[in-house]
């Protein structure tokens, strides 16, 4: 018989397939954890680049800097110095955008602007060794005090001048003291030494007669101070210097209510670098004057003070009979200052001629 034609037939080994789909698995397995680690996060390199990357996509450009030392010899000392300059230059340029910080206004105020130059301004600019006068325009107005005083008070000359704001109060006190005295003529109070400009002072400083104060330093260029002196028959000269006592003790404790105060008073030279002067007066304006003489200090030491007090935290003074709030507010180098001030109340500002701005505010 012969043999006939047999299909062979095929099993199906679905232990083989299950380890092929395996091993398949593994691969892929394996395969992404290559890519992951060459192209993804968890590779250091990339995480560093890509860092990088965004930091200068949203950052200023690449700083790059060089120091240079320069070698000088002091000519006070003889001490050889050496000094580096650092020189600093940007390697890339990129366009950012950034958030504008707009500082928040209290409900009650309103801000105005001022140049920075405004800081070196107002009846209370800072003048002496260390802080200069600037000799700004439309700071001060001054006039001639023979031709403003009233007839209570003299003048010891027809040139000496003060600012005109100062000169009408130093006119409101002398004839408050005289009303309160019963004085209906003169006081025998009379007035020397008022506004020196630059050249003035560089004369007085140059032939001795000003030594404390070079010129651009003294005080007398606000035109807010002067000199007081009274008549004294029993003086070889005819006169005395002015002192707050005595028959004129009533301006130790009204001056203040006038704006007034001793610029160089007893034991504060250490602050203001200048002896005692109890004849030498300043206007700086109520309530500050007030302050001032109630608590003995001197401008030098108003001035630092005020800088700790802030539109959050005034400094209240109580002067007459108004409460006034004080503050502080730092000058930025920028040629506009944005100064914060009240909406609804009357209010000063004046530069300290230091470093910052003084809101006075009346409550």
């Amino acid at each position: 018989m012969a043999k006939g034609n047999k299909k062979r037939k095929y099993r199906i080994r679905y232990d083989r397939i299950v380890i092929v789909v395996l091993v398949m698995i593994i691969i892929a397995v394996i395969a992404t954890s290559c890519i992951k680690f060459f192209f993804g996060k968890d590779n250091p390199e990339f995480s560093q680049i890509n860092s990088e990357s965004e930091v200068q996509t949203s950052s200023q450009p690449d700083i790059q800097t060089t120091a240079q030392t320069e070698t000088t010899t002091d000519i006070d000392t003889g001490n050889i110095v050496q000094s580096t300059t650092a020189s600093y230059y940007t390697t890339a340029s990129y366009t950012t955008t950034q958030a504008t910080t707009i500082p928040t206004v209290p409900d009650g105020y309103k801000t105005e602007s001022y140049s920075y130059d405004e800081m070196y301004k107002g009846n209370l600019v800072l003048v002496n060794t260390a802080n200069e006068y600037k000799f700004l325009e439309n700071d001060i107005d001054v006039i001639t005090v023979a031709g403003n005083r009233n007839d209570y008070y003299e003048v010891g000359d027809y040139v000496t001048s003060l600012d005109r704001e100062t000169l009408y109060q130093l006119n409101a006190m002398i004839r408050g003291y005289a009303e309160a005295n019963g004085i209906t003529d003169r006081t025998g109070i009379f007035i020397q030494y008022g506004y020196r400009t630059y050249d003035e002072q560089v004369d007085l400083h140059n032939s001795g007669k000003s030594k404390t104060f070079e010129a651009g330093h003294t005080d007398y260029h606000t035109g807010r101070t002067f000199d007081m002196f009274y008549y004294d028959s029993e003086s070889a000269t005819g006169f005395s210097y002015f002192s707050a006592d005595g028959q004129y003790e009533w301006f130790a404790e009204n001056a203040g209510n006038y704006g007034f105060i001793v610029r160089y008073p007893d034991e504060k030279k250490f602050f203001t670098d200048e002896n005692p002067r109890n004849y030498t007066y300043r206007y700086v304006g109520v309530p500050h004057s007030v302050y001032m003489n109630e608590n003995n200090i001197c401008l030098e030491e108003y001035i630092e003070l005020v800088k700790t007090y802030t539109i959050d935290n005034p400094l209240g003074i109580s002067a007459d009979g108004n409460i006034y709030s004080v503050y502080y507010i730092p000058a930025e180098q920028s040629d506009i200052n944005e100064i914060t001030v009240p909406s609804d109340k009357m209010y000063s500002v004046s530069g300290n001629n230091v470093d910052g701005f003084i809101v006075t505010v009346t409550e």
